[in-house]
């Protein structure tokens, strides 16, 4: 049974800007799944109505949790000023009834525990944007909803963050969380949802995405001699019709690009056993690369639309 469902999510704002047009789509637990799009596909708008802070134009969001099982950061700084580090957290884990032993273990786990004592306004921009997530973390909740929770934090903060929100996935938890950092959404989420003018274009297992939106591998070979002048022709010639052929210039390496999916076994198949191979690298293209490659305009075409059935 799902723990979040959107249902036909519509947003129009009274300027007349259409933030979310029919958005669907429904998450179970155990699962991480990472927001992406540009700016103003509609991250924060859709973020902000699963936590309940707008209302949808029209469209229900449904959750198989009790109240208090949802925990929110917002993207823009929300904290309570005049109390200290501390107290910001503690604040949160009364209101939810959680042990104030969470508040020591979230402290310590975003490296806060030295300026706990602190008001929150004499404190660092990025210390800021640890307190906000801790406020999110410190119960134990269904649910976690947190707008680019790594903006503002420095990469080994920002990796610790992540894998943190990947371990309550682990755990049961439904943890959505938007980004534009890719990398890391790759390293840590198991599924995506790709928001393009307020539209949902793709509702998919990360790998399954990055294969169905034509990443490649680019294997590289070097052999142990030089290839014999004919190997490269006949290489050419027995190369599959969607695999680009590359032969350095003294025929000593090359290099074969191929789908992803296509594995190393088939390459390792078109090359004569007779050539004896010294070094095989294969590099694959990652979800940044598929998404800055055909994601990135403002409007994908119609045909690279992939969503989750």
């Amino acid at each position: 049974m799902p723990s979040l469902t959107v249902d036909q999510i519509t947003k129009l704002y009274r300027t007349g800007t259409e933030a979310l047009s029919c958005v669907s789509f429904a998450v179970d637990p155990g699962t991480m799944l990472a927001v992406v799009g540009h700016n103003g596909a509609g991250k924060s708008t859709l973020l902000n109505i699963v936590s309940g802070l707008i209302r949808p134009t029209s469209g229900t969001v449904t959750t198989a949790v009790g109240r208090g099982r949802l925990m929110w950061a917002p993207q823009r700084t929300m904290v309570d000023w005049s109390l200290t580090v501390r107290q910001n957290i503690e604040l949160v884990a009364r209101l939810t009834r959680t042990p104030l032993s969470s508040v020591d273990r979230v402290l310590q786990l975003l490296d806060l525990d030295k300026v706990g004592s602190r008001q929150a306004e004499y404190i660092s921009g990025g210390q800021l944007q640890r307190v906000q997530i801790g406020r999110a973390l410190v119960a134990d909740a269904a649910i976690y909803v947190l707008d680019e929770p790594t903006a503002g934090l420095d990469p080994a903060a920002g990796e610790l963050v992540m894998e943190h929100l990947r371990e309550r996935a682990a755990a049961g938890a439904t943890v959505l969380v938007s980004s534009h950092d890719l990398d890391a959404v790759e390293r840590t989420a198991s599924d995506l949802v790709l928001l393009d003018e307020g539209r949902l274009r793709a509702h998919l297992p990360i790998q399954e995405f990055v294969r169905r939106a034509g990443a490649t591998m680019k294997v590289s070979v070097v052999f142990a001699e030089p290839m014999p002048e004919p190997y490269p022709d006949r290489l050419a010639t027995a190369l599959p019709p969607e695999w680009a052929l590359e032969t350095d210039a003294d025929r000593a390496a090359l290099s074969v690009q191929v789908p992803l999916a296509t594995g190393l076994r088939p390459v390792l198949a078109w090359l004569p056993p007779e050539l004896e191979v010294r070094d095989l690298s294969a590099e694959k293209q990652s979800l940044r690369d598929v998404y800055l490659a055909r994601y990135a305009e403002r409007t994908p075409a119609p045909e690279t639309v992939m969503v989750q059935k």
